[in-house]
């Protein structure tokens, strides 16, 4: 999301990544929860990794008991909007309205906790709907390492791509995208073998796994 240049105008409300001095990384999920959630909890609970989720409200009303256990095993939540649409289009208020504040209700309900990250589909925003997160108080969370693990996630070798491709770019706070969501007919259950494919290379190359919500606690206070 750091190509939208405007978000340097938004040092309080917008993280694209954590502090360079610190060997932190996040694992976020967009797009869930879905088929394949349950498995990739599994396998965070197995490798004691601590993630985040950015859920669409529409996902978790289908799947309720998935927040309840992503809350369980202590993980954060986010919203990613009601459903996957680009929201760039709407007015900061169809957008607060209508697509932020009825999802993340849903997500609260569920989870019986609050919500504070949002994650717009596509990475797609505005500089005024950014405005309207902030003075919301809200904090929208981007990313730095995008491995596209989207991307025809059955195919031979995909796996080995992308976690190859999130090894190749690493930095200490770095952010990584990566999906858990339902796709039509697309089986995304190779996400928690992704997941075991960078765990034990990231902690010998000195790195910690935390989420977005201890992220923030440790970023240096915009003046």
């Amino acid at each position: 999301m750091n190509y939208h240049g405007f978000l340097s105008s938004f040092p309080r409300t917008y993280v694209g990544r954590g502090p360079a001095d610190r060997p932190d990384v996040c694992l976020t999920f967009d797009d869930g929860p879905g088929d394949a959630t349950p498995v990739l909890l599994e396998t965070l609970r197995q490798l004691e990794v601590k993630a985040t989720f950015f859920c669409l409200g529409d996902a978790a009303r289908r799947h309720p008991d998935q927040i309840h256990a992503i809350v369980a095993d202590g993980h954060d939540l986010g919203s990613h909007g009601l459903s996957h649409l680009d929201l760039r289009q709407l007015s900061s208020d169809a957008f607060g309205h209508g697509q932020v504040i009825p999802s993340i209700r849903v997500i609260e309900d569920i989870a019986g906790q609050s919500v504070r990250l949002f994650r717009p589909p596509y990475g797609e925003i505005s500089a005024p709907q950014v405005q309207w997160l902030e003075d919301a108080g809200y904090t929208l969370v981007g990313w730095s390492i995008d491995p596209q693990d989207w991307a025809d996630p059955m195919a031979t070798g995909h796996v080995e791509r992308v976690v190859g491709e999130v090894l190749r770019h690493v930095h200490p706070g770095a952010i990584v995208l990566l999906h858990d969501g339902d796709d039509d007919d697309v089986d995304r259950r190779s996400i928690s073998d992704v997941v075991e494919g960078l765990v034990s290379p990231l902690r010998k190359k000195g790195f910690h796994f935390i989420g977005v919500e201890d992220m923030l606690e440790r970023r240096i206070p915009a003046p």
